[in-house]
């Protein structure tokens, strides 16, 4: 494991500095998809288009570098499984927290307040509670990460923009059950950054500790159970 000494390597802040900059860009973008005027139903298409196209993209980017997390909850799946240090999980969700709020502040900088309404703020549904939406968070967080652990199994040979893309299309799918009833965050600096722009804490907490359990235990259970190193299961990929 890196010790403080990886804090004077110029490699680790190019990557926390990944971090930043595609948090940065993705809470600019979701958040802003949900400033247009649409129907209901138009506007549950269209964050959750611009959230899964923005996820593969901007992992794409920045994979090279720190693998493209763009999530605190994905930081501390890759801690709990041993894959990043605990120096670099801790700066790198500094870092994506650090976004989320720069991504909220230039929206809401660079928009006429009249478009603002909440800036994004995730919140449940009037018909939701706090425990319901604890419960979908940690379900569909329990997925996403799930999800990305598979993508990234060295067994899979998985090569190019497939492993972004099929990130990405489960951040689609997941955004679209999840918007009508918590928002859909998954991603603690996707909510904290406009909930603290626009001083909005109600049910807050639902957006960690319903994301961070499930990442975990998708992550654990991936990595000891379903990963093909422990399965002995070479894919068919003719």
């Amino acid at each position: 494991m890196p010790d403080a000494t990886a804090l004077r390597k110029r490699k680790f802040w190019i990557c926390a500095g990944g971090e930043f900059f595609a948090t940065t860009m993705f809470v600019f973008l979701v958040c802003g998809s949900k400033l247009n005027r649409y129907s209901s139903s138009d506007i549950v298409l269209h964050v959750s288009v611009t959230a899964g196209l923005s996820i593969a993209t901007l992992a794409m980017t920045i994979g090279h570098l720190s693998g493209g997390l763009i999530n605190p909850v994905v930081s501390v799946a890759l801690m709990a499984t041993r894959k990043i240090s605990i120096l670099e999980g801790v700066f790198y969700t500094l870092a994506q927290l650090l976004g989320g709020i720069l991504g909220a502040a230039l929206l809401y900088g660079l928009t006429s307040p009249r478009l603002h309404g909440d800036l994004g703020v995730t919140k449940p549904a009037e018909e939701i509670n706090g425990a319901q939406a604890f419960g979908i968070e940690l379900l569909l967080t329990f997925v996403l990460i799930f999800t990305i652990f598979a993508a990234t199994d060295p067994g899979k040979e998985h090569r190019g923009y497939e492993i972004p893309l099929s990130i990405g299309l489960c951040v689609f799918i997941c955004h679209m059950v999840g918007i009508p009833f918590t928002g859909c965050s998954m991603n603690p600096a996707r909510s904290f950054g406009p909930a603290l722009i626009m001083n909005s804490w109600e049910h807050h907490w639902v957006y960690w500790v319903g994301p961070i359990p499930g990442g975990i235990i998708a992550a654990l259970l991936y990595e000891h159970v379903f990963s093909s190193s422990k399965t002995e299961v070479v894919p068919n990929v003719t």
